[in-house]
């Protein structure tokens, strides 16, 4: 690396913020944060921000925040890239939380009160029969290009994603633009039909009374101006790729507190501010504060954390693992890490027992195999036979509990807290398989009623932790005389045979949020009989179970009542259902942590959901790159 270059001398205090002693940290503080911005645009001092040219929209948001400073630049470290800027593709995780930062959708959550507010709508009326939305935009709301946001984008987006196409082959009504958005607008069987009523108010009809409709209606708005020519062609799901924010970052429009201002895969995105979004604090000042948000790609999570500890980022999910030693570092670098509770998210195992066949005819699951696996007194054994307990001990220090349900505690109301604990007894899993015709033979191999040895696959993920959770459960089902294979596999090879080929026995996957905001509903595709994501056997034509069968029917009991006790009591016994059943064995969940550098104001960490979820309020008076 050249020395003359800014890389050069921001890798060099780099590596002396490690070693150097601690009055001389709040200098190199200071300059490292200048060198950083000499690398934003590549080279150079990255543009200077400029502010106020653009007048408040007439229908402004304003925060309730302490008001703040403008500049300042905040870094976080990411494992994964994005995959597109179109939020219309199927994307990840970490995709969707840069979407959230681009685009801004007509409602939006606030962790604080637990309870929807305004977004791009300034208010929203419900009609008598319970059957109707009314959502009024707010008065002047512009997209980042200039352009009006008006009720013709609102229509447009959901044209995108309701829009039909009729397969050649089988004659089918398919979505034209596959979207997870297209399912869940397809309400009690019907299509969700929306009109506009003027240039700022668009009205939605429901088939039936939804419960779930404000927590579904908060996907990102398009901007037609820029997507209609594509819409209309068929290459929608082309539009706004990674490559596009490599070579022309301003083609991509939003409503969001930021837009794009370079990409490079494997280095970095960098976002700067909208100078057009509809945020404002109490003085006046246009939202965000931050002149730059920086994401810096790492190569695993362990960076990440070790990169934060040492005062190179300013913000970090910590894990329960990694709590003790990051905790030491507290003074040294001036952060706080924040305790949050059981984690929302859950992880959970399941066998496969897909009834169906492959295009040869051949089962997806051998029958005898499927026997086993669709006995509920088998897999209440293997719960039985796993130490998640030792798990939790040896993974996360003993910071994490096992899990009772796909509902975590962290969602409140919703968890049903009165289920079965399945707490570690391998005596108890013995005496489950013995009722349901397995035996013992004299080396101590369990054998089925077919004189069968019980063996299976675990299907992975390659990462360290999973690996020892594999290992764990080998252990432990050797244990009943059970040989379970370890195999791995990339994610995307593991979703391929799960979600398609469906050539597996056995995996474990985690199923959770970017959102503090939660309803059930969210996870239909999961409960109902016939959705994509229920995993143990997805898109059945009829319900295999009764189990099954009523679990569909709660799941639509509860969506058509606004009464929230019952709702609460429909996914109570949805959940009893499941812990009776288990379909999906449950793991364990670590509590939560959350690290963020005491410079930055406005700072609220809420149980569940982005830390960062207001960052357009974030400000920081150690000032920053202007």
């Amino acid at each position: 690396m050249n020395k003359a270059s800014p890389g050069f001398w921001l890798s060099a205090l780099m590596k002396m913020r490690t070693t150097t002693t601690e009055p001389m940290l709040k200098g190199l503080s200071v300059l490292l944060c200048v060198l950083l911005g000499l690398l934003l645009s590549g080279c150079g001092k990255p543009p200077a921000i400029v502010r106020g040219e653009h007048p408040l929209p007439a229908g402004v948001s304003l925060v309730d925040s302490e008001p703040g400073q403008y500049g300042g630049i905040f870094i976080l470290n990411e494992t994964t890239q994005p995959t597109t800027f179109n939020p219309m593709v199927p994307n990840n995780l970490s995709t969707s939380m840069v979407l959230s930062r681009l685009l801004s959708s007509l409602v939006a959550y606030d962790p604080r009160t637990e309870r929807f507010i305004p977004g791009l709508a300034e208010s929203w009326e419900v009609g008598p029969e319970k059957k109707s939305y009314t959502f009024r935009l707010r008065e002047g709301l512009r997209w980042s290009d200039g352009m009006p946001l008006t009720a013709d984008d609102v229509i447009f987006t959901f044209d995108c994603i309701l829009a039909d196409a009729v397969d050649e082959v089988s004659g089918k009504v398919l979505p034209r633009y596959p979207s997870r958005y297209y399912q869940q607008f397809q309400i009690n069987g019907e299509k969700l039909r929306y009109r506009k009523l003027d240039a700022r108010t668009v009205r939605f009809d429901l088939p039936t009374v939804y419960a779930p409709f404000i927590y579904d209606i908060g996907q990102p708005i398009l901007p037609k101006h820029k997507l209609e020519a594509a819409f209309a062609d068929g290459s929608l799901l082309k539009q706004w790729s990674t490559q596009v924010a490599i070579e022309d970052p301003e083609s991509i429009v939003g409503s969001g507190p930021f837009v794009v201002h370079s990409y490079r895969p494997g280095e970095r995105l960098v976002l700067r501010p909208n100078l057009h979004f509809w945020k404002a604090d109490r003085n006046g000042q246009r939202l965000p504060y931050l002149d730059y948000l920086v994401y810096r790609f790492v190569s695993d999570s362990n960076t990440a954390i070790a990169h934060f500890a040492t005062g190179k980022s300013d913000a970090s999910g910590i894990g329960a693992d990694d709590y003790e030693w990051v905790r030491r570092a507290v003074d040294t670098y001036d952060f706080s890490i924040r305790e949050r509770g059981p984690s929302a998210s859950v992880n959970f195992f399941w066998f496969n027992q897909h009834r169906g066949s492959d295009e040869a005819g051949n089962p997806y699951v051998a029958p005898y195999k499927l026997r086993w696996f669709t006995d509920k007194r088998f897999r209440q054994a293997m719960l039985y036979g796993l130490n998640r307990q030792g798990l939790i001990d040896a993974l996360l220090f003993g910071k994490g509990e096992p899990l009772t349900s796909i509902i975590a505690p962290a969602q409140g109301r919703w968890h049903n807290p009165n289920l079965p604990r399945y707490e570690y007894d391998p005596e108890k899993a013995r005496a489950l398989l013995r009722e349901s015709g397995f035996d013992w033979d004299a080396a101590g191999i369990l054998r089925d009623r077919e004189d069968r040895p019980v063996s299976f696959e675990l299907l992975l993920v390659e990462s360290p932790f999973y690996d020892k959770i594999g290992v764990t459960f080998v252990e432990n089902m050797k244990d009943l005389g059970i040989a379970v294979t370890l195999q791995r596999a990339d994610f995307a090879t593991l979703l391929r045979r799960t979600d398609g080929t469906f050539d597996y026995d056995m995996t474990m996957l985690g199923w959770g949020s970017s959102s503090a905001a939660y309803d059930p509903s969210g996870s239909k595709a999961l409960y109902l009989s016939s959705g994509a994501y229920h995993q143990w056997y997805p898109e059945q034509p009829e319900p295999a179970t009764e189990w099954e069968a009523r679990i569909d029917t709660l799941i639509g009991l509860q969506e058509r009542t606004l009464d929230m006790e019952k709702r609460y009591a429909y996914m109570h016994e949805v959940q009893a259902i499941l812990a009776e059943e288990l379909p999906l064995l449950y793991g364990f969940t670590p509590y939560g942590y959350v690290g963020i550098k005491n410079k930055w104001r406005n700072v609220y960490v809420p149980k569940a959901g982005s830390t960062l979820w207001n960052i357009e309020e974030l400000w920081t008076e150690q000032g920053g790159v202007n």
